[in-house]
């Protein structure tokens, strides 16, 4: 389902807006829309790459080797 949503805007930006839908062969509701839903998948991608790399960082990394002990890790 679609809704009319009225925004307020200055004109310059309303002018560029319009020349790039008509760049795009869209009309400027259109173009709105399509840009706006683009945004929303975008920010939903950074938010699920953050958790996947929070989680990989809470695992660690394997780098090889072996395990070294304590004593071994602090000896001068």
């Amino acid at each position: 389902m679609t809704r009319n949503v009225t925004i307020r805007m200055d004109e310059e930006l309303l002018r560029k807006l319009r020349h790039n839908a008509v760049d795009a062969g869209m009309s400027l509701s259109t173009w709105i829309a399509v840009t706006l839903e683009g945004l929303v998948s975008r920010v939903g991608e950074v938010d699920r790459a953050r958790i996947r790399s929070l989680e990989r960082l809470e695992r660690g990394f394997r780098l090889g080797g072996k395990r070294m002990s304590r004593d071994e890790l602090h000896a001068r």
